[in-house]
């Protein structure tokens, strides 16, 4: 019984997040890409291969991370500083869902699957959203800072969409 709950449970998260609906929607964007000069396909290829390790590497670290965070959220409920408490708890639940989103496009990564690949789009997303806030509350500051912020999260997207050829939806086996 359990079993069926969580594979309806697996269903809706990815309806949510990497269904055809929303790869259509995520599609729109390659017209910017495809504009843009493309890496040799060896290069290509190699990336395509070496992704879902670095995703598994990312999602390890994440994981470190909100392990962290947490220790440090709690700290600042101690200390019961309101600004550190407010600060800690919205990165925390962007890096918690950052964490989520890389562990879950692992599989589908390795598989050549579509679904992996969006995964690590909203990932990619996530962390945009999680840089944007922390030029907002000073932890990114300066010029330099924000603009190595802003030419990797250009380039991450980049490199998203240079090996999303390789990918393709795949009918799920129950």
């Amino acid at each position: 019984m359990s079993e069926i709950k969580t594979i309806k449970n697996k269903k809706n998260f990815e309806e949510i997040f990497a269904s055809q609906k929303v790869a259509m929607k995520i599609a729109k964007l390659d017209s910017f890409f495809i504009k843009l000069p493309h890496l040799p396909k060896k290069i290509s290829a190699f990336i395509n291969k070496v992704v879902p390790w670095l995703v598994l590497l990312g999602a390890i670290i994440s994981l470190i991370t909100t392990v962290i965070s947490s220790l440090l959220a709690i700290l600042s409920l101690i200390a019961f500083d309101l600004g550190l408490i407010i600060d800690m708890t919205g990165s925390l639940l962007i890096i918690l869902l950052n964490t989520l989103l890389l562990t879950k496009a692992f599989k589908p990564l390795r598989n050549g699957n579509a679904v992996g690949w969006i995964y690590l789009f909203w990932a990619n997303i996530l962390s945009m959203l999680n840089s944007i806030y922390n030029i907002f509350i000073g932890d990114i500051n300066g010029t330099g800072q924000i603009s190595l912020t802003i030419i990797l999260t250009i380039l991450g997207f980049y490199l998203l969409f240079e090996i999303g050829q390789f990918y393709e939806f795949k009918k799920k086996q129950i």
